[in-house]
């Protein structure tokens, strides 16, 4: 949510807030009960609208991508030694130049299909590499994948809910415009109730840019006295 939406929001927390302190004011069941509970499920629509803008899958798809490069990493690492006895044999598990995804999945796709020749994986597993270690590289580039698509799917996601940040704000608003006649007409003698309302009901405003300074000009002159 932008700053003006997460102001409002802010406020109907308070106007909530306000509404459970003094329940005892109004009849259940009645127009400000109604637009009491309304508010609240616009609250709880809007926490879940905010959730799916804030998704996490680039974070778990970093972790992954460390994880496939560290694979790989100790799997160039023991090639390397194993080259000693069979030169040449490095060369198929070579770490790739640049460190961007689509370098590192090309790479760990050739390392795949070398460890694919039989007694290969052998070689590795007599250096201490986990006896699981080519099915463990399979499926990092396959989380790695599906990330990509939980991705695609994400974008979408966070699209539709800030489309319904926006509606929701604006049903919120229109609640509390509905509240804000009541409680006038309810605490038009109660002034502590009524300044109590108005501070739940207060929209804070945003803060004010500072604004540059001119250091290169001269000051004006003082005005005459």
């Amino acid at each position: 949510m932008n700053d003006r939406e997460n102001r409002r929001y802010d406020m109907f927390g308070r106007v909530q807030t306000f509404g459970k302190d003094n329940t005892a004011d109004f009849a259940a069941g009645g127009k400000a009960a109604g637009h009491f509970t309304t508010l609240a499920q616009v609250i709880t629509d809007l926490d879940t609208a905010k959730a799916g803008q804030d998704g996490g899958t680039a974070t778990a798809k970093s972790v992954l991508l460390d994880a496939l490069r560290l694979d790989l990493q100790n799997i160039a690492r023991t090639a390397r030694a194993i080259d000693a006895a069979q030169p040449g044999f490095a060369d198929s598990y070579r770490l790739p130049d640049s460190p961007s995804q689509t370098a590192l999945l090309t790479a760990a796709d050739a390392v795949v299909l070398a460890l694919a020749l039989p007694g290969i994986p052998a070689k590795f597993i007599a250096y201490e590499m986990p006896a699981d270690f080519v099915q463990d590289l399979q499926d990092d580039l396959t989380a790695i994948r599906g990330a990509d698509d939980d991705m695609e799917s994400d974008d979408q996601d966070g699209v539709s809910s800030t489309a319904a940040v926006g509606r929701l704000i604006k049903a919120g608003m229109a609640e509390v415009t509905q509240l804000d006649a009541i409680m006038r007409n309810k605490y038009a003698r109660n002034p502590d109730k009524l300044r109590a309302w108005d501070s739940a009901s207060h929209i804070e405003r945003a803060p004010k840019r500072e604004k540059k300074k001119d250091n290169g000009g001269t000051p004006p002159p003082a005005p005459p006295k």
